[in-house]
């Protein structure tokens, strides 16, 4: 947010003194900082989860907010690499770091046996 302000008064100033070629190579260098890109947040609900097949598809460093109270619970077993999910007043979260295949499982609630476990298969690629 900085950098977009700083460049809008760096260009703003560039415009009025277009013979200043410092001010130029400034508005250059500010516009040219590469997009860092922002850690993505997937909301998914039961119903989503079910229609993609119990499979999502996301880049490393991106959360995922399981959003629906009909998510009993969901979970992954435990290893060196598995997300750590953690029931917050939203849902369940986990943060996936690290590229690969994550096999976990859900459950849920209403319209279903509470001892159905469902498959859930994270797949989890480079940025």
């Amino acid at each position: 947010m900085k950098t977009f302000a700083i460049t809008l008064m760096v260009a703003s100033f560039a415009a009025a003194l277009p013979a200043c070629d410092v001010t130029r190579s400034v508005v250059q260098a500010a516009s040219s900082e590469p997009a860092r890109a922002a850690p993505s947040r997937v909301t998914v609900t039961v119903q989503q989860l079910i229609d993609s097949g119990h499979r999502l598809e996301l880049p490393a460093g991106s959360e995922v907010l399981w959003a629906d109270a009909h998510f009993d619970r969901v979970w992954f077993p435990s290893s060196v690499n598995a997300p750590h999910v953690e029931r917050t007043g939203l849902g369940y979260r986990a943060v996936f770091t690290t590229p690969g295949t994550y096999r976990g499982a859900f459950t849920i609630v209403g319209g279903h046996r509470s001892d159905d476990v469902y498959p859930l298969v994270v797949v989890v690629t480079d940025r």
